[in-house]
C-alpha cells in the first residue's frame, strides 16, 4: 500500500451487504418502489415486515415501497366509494324522471278532463236555456256598440248575400245626390 490507511467497513455496512444479497436470492417480487420503476428494475423484498426492497439497500436511500401500495389501497377504496355514489345518484334521477313522467301524466289526464267537463257544460248551456256562443258575442257586441265602440261587427259574416267590397258601387258615384231628395 502506499501510505494509505485502510479502514475496516462499519458494521451496518457489511450487515446491509448481507440483507441485499439475502433479498436477491430468496426476497419476493413486489410492486416496484419510485425508483425502481423510473430505472425498469424488479423490485423485490423479504416479508411483508421490511419497508426496503433489495436495490434500495444496495443504494443506501430509503424505499418508499410501502407507500405505493398504500396509495393504491387508498386509490381502490376512493374508487369504489365514489361507483357507489354514482349508483345513489343515477338511482335518484332514475326516481326523480319517474315521478315527472308520472306528474306529466296526471297533468295531461286533468286538462282532458277538464277540456271534456267545459264542452258538456257548454252543451248543457246551450241545450237548456237556447244559449249559444252567437247569442252571446251578439250581446256582448251590443253593450260594447252602447258604451261608443265602434266597427265590432264583422259584417261579411252576418250578410254573406251583399258584399261589401266597394261602397262606391252600392250607393253610388256620387252621395250629394242622396242628401239632395
Amino acid at each position: 500500500m502506499s501510505g494509505r490507511i485502510s479502514k475496516k467497513k462499519h458494521v451496518k455496512t457489511s450487515e446491509a451487504g448481507t440483507l441485499a444479497q439475502y433479498i436477491h436470492e430468496f426476497g419476493d417480487f413486489i410492486m416496484p418502489c419510485s425508483r425502481c420503476f423510473r430505472r425498469g428494475l424488479m423490485c423485490k423484498a423479504k416479508d411483508e415486515k421490511s419497508n426496503r426492497c433489495g436495490n434500495y439497500i444496495d443504494a443506501k436511500v430509503v424505499c418508499d415501497s410501502s407507500g405505493v401500495a398504500t396509495f393504491l389501497s387508498r386509490n381502490i377504496k376512493e374508487h369504489k366509494k365514489l361507483e357507489e355514489d354514482e349508483k345513489r345518484a343515477k338511482e335518484a334521477l332514475e326516481e326523480a324522471i319517474a315521478r315527472l313522467a308520472r306528474v306529466r301524466k296526471m297533468k295531461h289526464r286533468l286538462k282532458e278532463q277538464g277540456d271534456k267537463l267545459f264542452s258538456r257544460g257548454m252543451q248543457s248551456l246551450e241545450e237548456q236555456g237556447g244559449f249559444s256562443v252567437d247569442q252571446a258575442e251578439s250581446s256582448v257586441v251590443t253593450k260594447a256598440q252602447s258604451c261608443g265602440a265602434v266597427d265590432l261587427i264583422d259584417w261579411n259574416s252576418v250578410f254573406t248575400d251583399v258584399p261589401f267590397s266597394d261602397s262606391a258601387d252600392v250607393i253610388g258615384e256620387n252621395s250629394s245626390r242622396v242628401v239632395g231628395h
